[in-house]
């Protein structure tokens, strides 16, 4: 059976482990297309997670706290068909133990919510293997950015969210050397939305650092494989908890922290921010990645549509227009 997951924070490793099949919703073709009934103030992403769960009848669907809007998705879905669907309580702070203990018992949670649903009682070396394989599909997606479009490499990490396999180009993709070097940062990008990534670099510019929700920040790095069959599900908790990356922790510090390092070593001259409709945790954070890191931002706001926009395009390219 499909588990579909909304969030890149959600321990696919567990779920393979039980015998199901999870699968990033980045990659679906069905995802967010065409337009919504979206109501005011509510969130493009949320909501076309809603609607893609009720078009799935045979799959469970993982929903998170990350967000209220993703929250209320969830409430929305699971008040006619709760039996499929499952919220995982994401931890907000990361700087106490209790977190920790907090994510590992949502981990064992869902393991009961997977069983009930034909999955299997995991095996201590399945998911083992599972850790090892998927971690070397990370490593590789990593190193392979450079020889990708920003598109190709979008798709490539959605696709390993998908079904965990690795498709990258055999050859380097040809990009200018005099193309500016910018980063996407922000929420989720699906497959719908792609286009934008075509329309930036059109325009004379390089993503040189995609850290949207479903792109390189999705990529954690390896596990601590130590005593990893003394405590399985104790090696995957902290494998998420301790590499997760994102806007909705409190404090963000580990984003800035991230940004900053992989920003300043890639020589990023300007930021996009990618942010969707009604998602005030990244509108909020436009000043202080201006401030934070002193380079331009720019902020694209998704809509129910696919990115790409001839209202878009102008933005991008007179954004671009001014590092030439």
């Amino acid at each position: 059976m499909n588990v579909f997951y909304s969030s890149p924070w959600v321990p696919v490793e567990w779920i393979e482990a039980h015998g199901l099949e999870p699968r990033g919703v980045w990659f679906a073709e069905d995802f967010g297309c065409g337009a919504l009934p979206l109501s005011a103030g509510v969130c493009a992403f949320s909501e076309a997670m809603l609607r893609f769960a009720e078009t799935h009848h045979d799959s469970a669907i993982i929903f998170t706290t990350a967000c209220d809007q993703m929250r209320r998705s969830f409430d929305a879905f699971g008040g006619s068909q709760s039996a499929r669907a499952f919220l995982f309580n994401l931890p907000a702070t990361w700087q106490s133990p209790v977190a920790l203990r907090i994510f590992r018992s949502e981990m064992e949670r869902l393991g009961r919510f997977l069983q009930a649903h034909g999955g299997r009682a995991p095996a201590t070396e399945d998911l083992v293997k599972i850790i090892g394989r998927r971690s070397q599909a990370r490593k590789r997606l990593l190193e392979s950015a450079s020889r990708c479009s920003a598109r190709q490499y979008a798709e490539a990490i959605a696709r390993f969210h998908w079904d965990g396999s690795v498709s990258v180009p055999d050859h380097p993709t040809a990009l200018s050397s005099r193309a500016i070097p910018l980063a996407i940062v922000g929420g989720p990008l699906t497959a719908s939305q792609w286009g934008l990534l075509d329309l930036i670099e059109a325009a004379g510019a390089r993503i040189v650092l995609n850290a949207t929700e479903s792109g390189e920040r999705s990529l954690l790095p390896a596990f601590r494989l130590e005593n990893v069959s003394d405590d399985p599900i104790g090696a995957v908790a902290r494998g998420y908890f301790e590499n997760c990356v994102d806007v909705f922790q409190r404090p963000n510090t580990r984003l800035y922290s991230w940004l900053g390092e992989r920003l300043s070593a890639r020589g990023v001259r300007g930021i996009v921010l990618w942010v969707h409709t009604g998602c005030d945790l990244w509108r909020a954070e436009a000043q202080t990645l201006r401030e934070t890191f002193r380079l331009p931002v720019l902020l694209l706001e998704a809509d129910e549509l696919s990115g790409g926009s001839p209202r878009e395009a102008n933005r991008i390219q007179a954004f671009v227009e001014t590092f030439k």
